[in-house]
């Protein structure tokens, strides 16, 4: 994960040692007496001895105030240099609070086309889909209710059916002339597919996508959105869709779209989300935290999903508990694309109920992703 800037702190010089300094002036002012009444000649004015006696007072006292003065110096500079630092943190945590404001959600995977449907997936009263046999030595596999085509070809035909899906949805085609990009998840096949839908219904996406393939790409979207988007009509449209063909002993293959409309009219704030790199040293806990306060929240959301059993079970350890909301009947394997959709149901589920969302999936690369959405206004 990303953490939090850590600075070496101020060096400064120490306190003054006071009675080191009294002890020290009572040795050598009484030194400095008694070599002057020793050597002092006869018949020379006593008020001349005095006023030699005055000269190393006044030469301790100067060098006291100098060394107090170094010292108030060094209690100065400490003072500011740490208001600088904590002002850079700050900065620092502003920055990785900055969420990715989506307005409209939707999502396509085994259960079908009705939104509603995934909803209940949150609430466990859900149908599961039922798994798809491909024959004798063949384990089943999760697929969306499309026509039946070769594995290799179902991203593109996925992808045009979620561009229909848009085209019939009210709200998505709407101030289209203010689209300021196209953010996709999937192969170069599947996006030309899915851009040609829509131009057949009349609306023309980029020739050329911005790429959404990780937590990094979703972070990049973040920091540049505000530029991207200057005006209250502008937007973004995130979407992707993908299918697995294999999944990891006793599980099945699954295949999903989705599609992210991205506004300054959000209803809800998708955070940044962060990997958790264990062989790093890194916890659970710290990780849970570190999210917490990305999202404003006081304590673990209420309402938790996980994409796989395995995420569920780390995370436990930092007080997100997904048992409740194990999501991986609904959607099968992933690969990739599941913290993508674990995104887009905790967005679903925090626009829906007012309540902040969090997610927690792995990816292809067996990583440990975890974030949250969290419905404005609920900072």
């Amino acid at each position: 994960m990303n953490q939090p800037p850590r600075y070496p702190d101020y060096v400064m010089p120490g306190r003054p040692r006071w009675r080191r300094w009294g002890l020290v002036l009572l040795l050598l002012w009484s030194m400095q007496a008694a070599l002057l009444l020793a050597l002092w000649p006869e018949g020379r004015p006593r008020l001349e001895l005095w006023l030699w006696g005055s000269l190393l007072p006044l030469a301790w006292a100067l060098a006291l105030a100098l060394r107090f003065l170094a010292w108030q110096i060094g209690l100065g500079n400490r003072a500011a240099y740490r208001r600088t630092l904590d002002a850079a943190l700050q900065r620092w945590w502003r920055r990785r609070g900055m969420p990715l404001p989506v307005e409209r959600v939707m999502v396509f995977g085994p259960v079908g086309e009705l939104q509603p449907q995934y909803a209940l997936q949150m609430t466990g009263k859900a149908v599961i889909p039922p798994p798809l046999e491909q024959g004798e030595g063949k384990r089943p596999v999760l697929r969306c209710p499309i026509s039946a085509s070769p594995d290799g070809l179902r991203e593109p035909l996925l992808a045009r059916h979620l561009a229909c899906q848009l085209l019939a949805s009210e709200g998505w085609t709407e101030s289209w002339l203010l689209l300021r990009g196209v953010a996709w998840f999937g192969s170069q096949d599947s996006y030309r597919a899915f851009a040609k839908a829509l131009a057949d219904g009349g609306w023309n996406l980029p020739d050329e996508p911005l790429p959404l393939t990780d937590l990094p790409s979703v972070e990049r979207l973040i920091d540049d959105f505000a530029r991207r988007c200057p005006q209250e009509g502008d937007w973004l449209l995130c979407a992707g869709a993908a299918s697995t063909e294999q999944a990891p002993e006793q599980q099945m293959a699954g295949e999903a779209a989705f599609a992210w409309r991205v506004s300054r009219k959000g209803v809800s704030r998708l955070q940044r989300g962060e990997y958790l790199l264990m062989d790093k040293g890194e916890s659970p806990a710290e990780l849970c935290a570190q999210m917490q306060r990305y999202g404003g929240l006081a304590k673990a959301p209420a309402a938790c999903l996980a994409m796989d059993s395995q995420s569920m079970e780390v995370f436990v350890a930092g007080g997100w508990s997904a048992s409740e909301h194990l999501l991986v009947a609904y959607w099968g394997v992933l690969g990739d694309l599941a913290p993508f959709i674990g995104m887009s149901m905790a967005l679903l589920h925090s626009s829906g109920t007012g309540e902040p969302c969090g997610w927690l999936s792995g990816d292809g690369e067996h990583r440990l992703a975890m974030g949250v959405a969290v419905p404005y206004g609920d900072e």
